[in-house]
């Protein structure tokens, strides 16, 4: 009984399987008959190539409409992050033609290094947006397009000086700021000052009349501790810590001896200031109204305002006994262009980033982002006029001198923070501390001595 049904079963499997045989040979003969009753021409052939190539006239690659893609990566903080994407979505929406896809990365390094390596196998991301450090370590690798600076290129008169500056590699810009970020500038309680002061001998004057040390009631506070607070008066002192084409330090000048004859002045003879009073305890001191000005990051202005300040900002006084305005650093960041980017895509970037130096993206980015615009233009700008903090903030911008790279400004860093701190205690005359502010400088970049970790000073903004 078992055997006959399984005998059964075969056969019934072996007739399946002639049926579908005999059923695919009918389509086959079917297909191959239609095809000899109407043969395509020469012509369709050819139009039917030129279609799968993708070539056909009204069709794109990328998809209906679209004549361009692009790639851009970035590493920016979230607010930045989010005010990219929307002006994207707002560029895309005006600019239909073109498409933009997007990267984010957390760490800049990463991005940096994927960035190059795809670059030299001659592909990566058309555009990158990156801190303007980033020219020194990836301008030397041939993988950044140059931007000629004339009508074929960028205008880069419409930049702010500071960051025209450190745009450069060799003679050569390979980087288009966007936005500026952590600078200093002068901050005042408006309750207790109707307008801020000119010059530091207002500064001097004022202290001299409100100071009370026993209640901890201070004119003004500096942080003497930090070196980027005492950097801005070197520049005030018409002269820079480097030369930035060649990247050589110029630290032994007279303006550096006259910043430090300035602080031993506010700190020894006017005694107007107390010493080694670090960054925290002049902020607390400033938000509870015992202090009257300090210098600080413009970071640092919604922190003031929702501790309840009356806040007002403006330009750093000008330097005691001088007529110049001192000049805080500042960082950017901005547009890389791939060196393998040509034709329409090339097209596509400039077009994007056209739109984003525009006066209404920057607007959009002054009111999202804690940075400010690069544009000198913006003066006249309304809406920024009707903002008092971001029109002074500016106003102090255009004055500041760019940042220079990182390795080398941890070394000028270095070099002044001690020597500073022997100034003030006597130790060290102000003429023999910009020749030691020097040779620090050079043993520090030399690897002679050992630069100090940086600490993490956070919330800087800026990719």
């Amino acid at each position: 009984m078992i055997e006959n049904s399984s005998k059964s079963h075969s056969v019934a499997i072996i007739r399946l399987i002639i049926f579908f045989i005999i059923t695919l040979l009918f389509f086959l003969l079917f297909a191959v008959s239609c095809d000899l009753l109407s043969p395509r021409t020469g012509e369709e052939g050819e139009e039917s190539e030129e279609g799968e190539s993708g070539d056909i006239e009204g069709k794109s690659e990328y998809g209906e409409g679209v004549s361009s893609q692009i790639t851009l990566w970035d590493c920016s903080e979230p607010e930045e992050k989010i005010a990219l994407i929307d002006s994207i979505e707002d560029f895309m929406a005006e600019n239909n033609n073109i498409e933009i896809e997007t990267r984010h990365f957390r760490n800049r390094e990463e991005m940096e290094d994927q960035f190059e390596a795809a670059s030299l196998a001659g592909a990566g991301p058309e555009l990158m947006l990156v801190n303007i450090d980033s020219v020194q370590r990836l301008a030397t690798g041939n993988v950044l397009k140059e931007i000629t600076d004339n009508e074929d290129g960028f205008d880069y008169s419409l930049i702010i000086d500071g960051l025209v500056e450190v745009s450069e590699y060799n003679g050569r810009k390979y980087i288009i700021p966007f936005r500026g970020f952590d600078f200093l500038m002068f901050f005042y309680n408006k309750d207790l000052l109707e307008e801020p002061p000119e010059s530091f001998e207002e500064v001097v004057e004022y202290c001299r009349e409100v100071n009370n040390f026993r209640q901890q009631t201070y004119g003004f506070l500096l942080n003497s501790s930090e070196p980027d607070w005492i950097i801005p008066f070197i520049g005030g002192y018409s002269d820079w810590i480097v030369d930035y084409s060649s990247t050589s330090l110029t630290l032994a000048t007279d303006a550096t001896e006259k910043a430090m004859e300035f602080l031993i002045y506010i700190y020894n003879e006017e005694k107007i200031l107390p010493a080694s009073m670090e960054y925290s305890e002049i902020s607390d001191l400033f938000k509870g109204g015992n202090v009257h000005m300090i210098m600080d990051d413009l970071n640092a202005v919604e922190e003031y305002r929702e501790a309840g300040l009356n806040l007002g900002v403006s330009k750093i006084p000008r330097v005691l006994g001088g007529s110049k305005y001192p000049t805080p650093l500042i960082s950017g960041f901005g547009f890389m262009i791939n060196v393998n980017c040509y034709g329409n895509e090339l097209e596509a970037v400039n077009e994007f980033i056209d739109y984003m130096m525009t006066e209404k993206v920057q607007v959009d980015w002054n009111l999202d982002t804690n940075t400010i615009t690069v544009l000198k233009s913006m003066d006249s700008n309304v809406a920024m006029r009707a903002d008092d903090i971001l029109y002074n903030a500016f106003q102090q911008a255009k004055l500041c001198r760019g940042k220079p790279y990182e390795r080398l400004i941890m070394v000028i860093r270095d070099a002044i923070r001690d020597n500073v701190e022997n100034v003030i205690s006597g130790d060290l005359l102000p003429a023999d501390a910009a020749i030691v502010m020097q040779e620090d400088a050079l043993r520090l970049r030399s690897g002679e001595i050992l630069l100090e970790e940086p600490e993490d000073e956070g919330g800087d903004g800026g990719p």
